[in-house]
């Protein structure tokens, strides 16, 4: 398995000035000669996400206790009261914040199911709560 950076640390950081560093799992090694599929693999085959998909909470790990909002007129707000703003382009979703963009890849696994690839490689996956 893949290492699966916590999503909502990543956007945390973007609206916090000092925030911890976003927990990661230890990935295991694949049986030999298996190789896993890149994020760009794993997202090729899903099905696009819309702007009216992402709109509602979103968990990660499937804990709704932490879950990031996305409201439809292009605002976010953090489980911790921190806001930005968001834009869907294509495939990247860009959320802005006080402390800078972040953009990650997106796809849609299910009707409740987002796909996030991460800039530094690592796949996550969220579900709405």
């Amino acid at each position: 398995m893949r290492t699966i950076i916590t999503f909502f640390a990543a956007l945390a950081a973007l609206t916090l000035a000092a925030c911890s560093p976003p927990a990661a799992t230890t990935p295991e090694a694949p049986a030999q000669g298996v190789e896993l599929p890149t994020p760009e693999e794993q997202l090729a085959g899903s099905e696009a996400v819309t702007a009216e998909f992402l709109v509602g909470s979103w968990g990660d790990n499937g804990d709704c206790n932490s879950t990031i909002t996305y409201n439809a007129d292009g605002a976010f707000r953090m489980a911790d009261g921190s806001t930005g703003t968001w834009t869907l382009e294509g495939d990247r979703l860009t959320m802005s914040g006080a402390n800078g963009d972040f953009g990650v890849r997106v796809a849609k696994g299910n009707d409740h199911q987002l796909l996030i690839g991460q800039p530094d490689g690592g796949f996550g996956i969220s579900q709405r709560c």
